[in-house]
């Protein structure tokens, strides 16, 4: 099959996800900031005018990173955070978070790329804060309301609990991912779930 036939029989969904997976070969040797699209389009098969079919830039890459590991960075913790945790809530604490930082370092190379995007461009800002921040400070503050009608907590102000503890679990994956020697997820998720269990449980 020649390679122009390839081209037409590649989906544009497919198309896509090329590009995004070029861009994460790239990152092995180019910092995100770096990127340009002809650093980026020569990892294809496609022109480089194709990447403006799909990207407006190479900022908005970004939001096919958010895409990618969404999910993976809820699914440790959504139905935690839904109420479906077990009685030994201060050691579900633990587990859950310690997943959800081993997820985010799954996808180190994607968050750094996300986070330098996000301060370059209001619109990929916009869909990371509405998508991962905002998402999971909503689902934190409902998770700590369900907690005080359970008695086990005595929150004055679960929305500003749920904000801080977010903020501070996506500081925590963000300065780690820049050390030199990274700690490892465990131990995070520990120190993350110990300030958790105060805020919340007071314990």
């Amino acid at each position: 099959m020649s390679e122009r036939s390839q081209r037409r029989r590649r989906t544009p969904e497919m198309a896509r996800e090329e590009i995004i997976d070029a861009t994460v070969a790239a990152l092995a040797d180019v910092e995100f900031g770096s990127l340009t699209v002809d650093v980026i389009m020569q990892r294809t098969e496609m022109t480089r005018s194709s990447f403006y079919h799909y990207f407006k830039s190479v900022d908005e890459l970004a939001l096919g990173f958010i895409d990618r590991f969404e999910e993976a960075i809820r699914a440790p913790v959504d139905d935690w955070l839904a109420g479906k945790g077990s009685d030994n809530y201060l050691v579900d604490t633990q587990i859950h978070l310690t997943d959800m930082f081993m997820a985010m370092e799954a996808h180190h190379t994607a968050m750094r790329a996300l986070e330098h995007a996000s301060n370059n461009s209001a619109h990929v800002y916009s869909e990371w804060r509405e998508r991962i921040i905002d998402y999971f400070i909503e689902k934190t503050a409902r998770f700590i309301r369900q907690q005080i009608m359970l008695g086990r907590s005595a929150v004055s102000d679960p929305d500003r609990t749920a904000r801080a503890l977010i903020l501070m679990n996506n500081a925590l994956a963000n300065d780690n991912m820049l050390l030199a020697d990274p700690d490892d997820a465990s131990a995070i998720g520990k120190t993350s779930a110990d300030i958790w269990n105060a805020a919340i449980y007071a314990q």
